[in-house]
């Protein structure tokens, strides 16, 4: 794309050389804190006008945060996105073919909802190699050997245990909250009984292989971590203490629950069906996450950028109407007002062309404006002088 920079109604165009791409490599912190049925992403609760985005959940684009929903549908401030059935057969991903022809006549109005929402899911399976732990498992099941070259610790069955009898725990993290991919050996997982931390796990040797760095059972593997897929798998059901809690309402046939030990497998059990309030958990991991910039270099040369379009720039109008209001006259002789300060009083300088530069416009090849990058303080612009503004857009 050809980028241009305006100058008294001409444009000039940006050299090779005044144009550079970088990419940034960036790695943002990320902390969730789980308590008391509630997730805090980056220790923030939300606003109190925020009325769509739980805690712990990060809003896509944004949509809805701050409109309330009011009680009669037809003044809902609400925007939500839509598709009319017509012959182009436009519809949601979610709408399958049979529905859409069977379910809607030419005409109808087919809508769905926002907010679109994003947050850490943490699923539980046992030694049970039930249905729904069968999709997760297959589903990672490749990217699980894959990663056997780092550590046999990954493998899907080994000597270290096979994951369709173990218990685990797998936290799901969206990869809107780490970019491309998670940091290696920055993820570290905190397990606090009453405020006081009962057990900690860490990446140590780099390689995605949790390791418990204290608690009761120092240098045991408690999990494995795939940083490009956002998956952290705890595969140790080992009793951290002998703190017990109700963390699972299944256990002693659901009125009264039993009582068990803390442990990984537990890590992150919270909500109003877990009856474990002296449990919290943090997760803890740098993101990886690149952004692309571009710089530029827009150059005011001597003798250019030395004339303005602002009518404050004239001693008085060039257009002028004559002898009547359907008439107008431009005089080519107005001349352009002297702003060159004088070291003595009650006296005019000699005339220099003087200009202040308070913006720079970037315009692309068809010279649409598509930026402008505003100077804090005008530059005062001598005929004799040159500048060079450095513009700098993320993109």
């Amino acid at each position: 794309m050809s980028i241009l920079t305006p100058q008294y109604g001409t444009f000039h165009k940006f050299e090779a050389s005044d144009i550079y791409h970088n990419r940034v490599k960036t790695y943002p912190k990320v902390d969730f804190f789980i308590y008391s049925g509630s997730i805090y992403y980056n220790n923030e609760n939300q606003l109190s006008g925020n009325f769509h985005t739980p805690n712990g959940k990060i809003n896509l684009y944004e949509l809805n945060a701050n409109r309330n929903m009011v009680s009669s549908s037809t003044d809902s401030q609400l925007i939500y996105p839509f598709v009319t059935k017509e012959g182009s057969f436009t519809s949601f991903k979610t709408i399958s073919t049979d529905s859409f022809n069977n379910d809607f006549v030419f005409g109808d109005i087919i809508s769905s909802s926002y907010p679109l929402l994003a947050g850490l899911s943490i699923d539980r399976y046992d030694t049970t190699f039930s249905d729904d732990k069968k999709k997760v498992l297959y589903a990672l099941k490749s990217s699980l050997d894959y990663h056997v070259m780092s550590s046999p610790h990954y493998a899907y069955s080994s000597s270290f245990g096979d994951k369709t009898t173990q218990k685990l725990n797998i936290i799901s993290i969206p990869s809107i909250f780490y970019g491309s991919s998670i940091k290696k050996g920055s993820v570290e997982l905190k397990y606090y009984i009453t405020g006081t931390l009962l057990a900690q796990a860490n990446d140590t040797y780099r390689n995605g292989v949790l390791y418990q760095t204290s608690g009761s059972t120092i240098g045991s593997s408690v999990g494995v971590v795939l940083y490009d897929e956002g998956f952290i798998i705890l595969t140790s059901s080992a009793a951290l203490s002998h703190h017990t809690e109700e963390y699972d309402p299944t256990l002693g046939g659901g009125s009264a629950p039993t009582a068990t030990n803390a442990s990984w497998y537990y890590f992150g059990a919270t909500g109003s069906h877990v009856n474990a309030p002296s449990s919290s958990y943090a997760l803890e991991f740098k993101a990886l996450n690149y952004i692309d910039t571009v710089t530029m270099f827009a150059h005011a040369k001597e003798s250019q950028a030395n004339f303005s379009n602002n009518p404050t720039f004239l001693t008085r109008s060039m257009v002028e109407a004559v002898s009547s209001p359907h008439y107008y006259h431009e005089d080519a002789e107005v001349e352009i007002k002297n702003i060159v300060s004088s070291s003595y009083k009650n006296y005019s300088a000699s005339f220099q062309p003087v200009t202040y530069i308070s913006k720079v416009g970037i315009y692309d090849k068809d010279k649409n404006l598509i930026a402008v990058a505003g100077l804090a303080n005008p530059i005062r612009k001598l005929e004799e002088r040159s500048y060079t503004f450095k513009l700098k857009l993320d993109i």
